[in-house]
């Protein structure tokens, strides 16, 4: 595998963009590293991390902002993933990389664990994730997110036959992506081990502004079809799998944070 492509969208003004930098920098694989922000601030993420490229936003969004990342990239890189300016990489993430390499160059995801942490960067929880790929179209269809962005590696040909991100999205453009790639059958593989990134819940986040972000899902799934009936038993199967294999994740949120939803965390922390 030539590299990883990481693109990390920022207004430059994150409290723990050195970190994210950091993480990506110590990662066990080869990697470039792409910051994508305003011009007014480009001058100084390029005196902070010389070791990184910075490339000037467009304007239109955060989603856009990771196209023109991924465009202005050139040269040879085999995978992708972003991570925003506040959360971590892993690791761990390096086992994304060889589970790629070993599968071949064609279109496909890698997804694997990932840690929930508060602004400190102590341990809140854990993303409940959908234990085989499998399932993950009956899991759609019931509104059960069976793969987050946070712990994805994208490989390039699969970015290309996706053609990017949606950049008129404003929260959920990730979602989007993931689910386009889903009903686009494009493979998906689980990784399986400790988390791969961490991510980071504080105050000030978009995923606060839920009521918002429910209306652009109820968009992307009406758009993508994701409610498109499945049987009943393949629902009910996907489900059952599901929540049983992320028995751990829901224990350790009920013991942490009483009983509420990923959802709800996020609106909440």
């Amino acid at each position: 595998m030539s590299g990883v492509l990481v693109i990390t969208p920022t207004l430059g003004q994150s409290a723990w963009l050195g970190e994210t930098v950091a993480s990506v920098a110590a990662l066990p694989v080869a990697h470039r590293h792409v910051l994508v922000c305003p011009v007014a601030v480009r001058a100084d993420l390029e005196k902070r991390f010389p070791q990184v490229q910075v490339v000037t936003e467009p304007g239109g969004g955060m989603y856009a902002a990771i196209n023109a990342g991924i465009a202005a990239a050139a040269g040879e890189w085999d995978a992708f993933t972003y991570i925003n300016d506040d959360d971590l990489l892993l690791p761990g993430f390096g086992a994304h990389a060889r589970t790629l390499e070993r599968a071949g160059s064609g279109p496909m995801i890698a997804y694997g664990n990932v840690k929930l942490i508060n602004d400190r960067g102590r341990r809140l929880g854990a993303i409940p994730v959908s234990p085989f790929p499998s399932l993950n179209r009956a899991l759609y269809a019931q509104r059960l997110e069976p793969v987050y962005q946070h712990g994805t590696l994208v490989t390039r040909s699969a970015l290309v036959t996706l053609r990017g991100f949606d950049g008129s999205l404003r929260f959920c453009g990730d979602s989007e992506f993931l689910a386009r790639a889903c009903v686009s059958g494009v493979p998906f593989v689980r990784v399986g081990g400790g988390a791969v990134a961490a991510f980071r819940l504080r105050t000030g986040q978009l995923t606060k502004d839920r009521a918002a972000m429910l209306a652009e899902r109820a968009q992307v799934d009406t758009k993508l079809g994701l409610l498109a009936p499945q049987s009943a038993s393949r629902r009910w199967w996907a489900r059952l799998v599901f929540r049983t294999a992320n028995l751990p994740v829901y224990a350790e949120r009920v013991l942490r944070h009483g009983f509420v939803s990923f959802d709800e965390l996020l609106a909440q922390s």
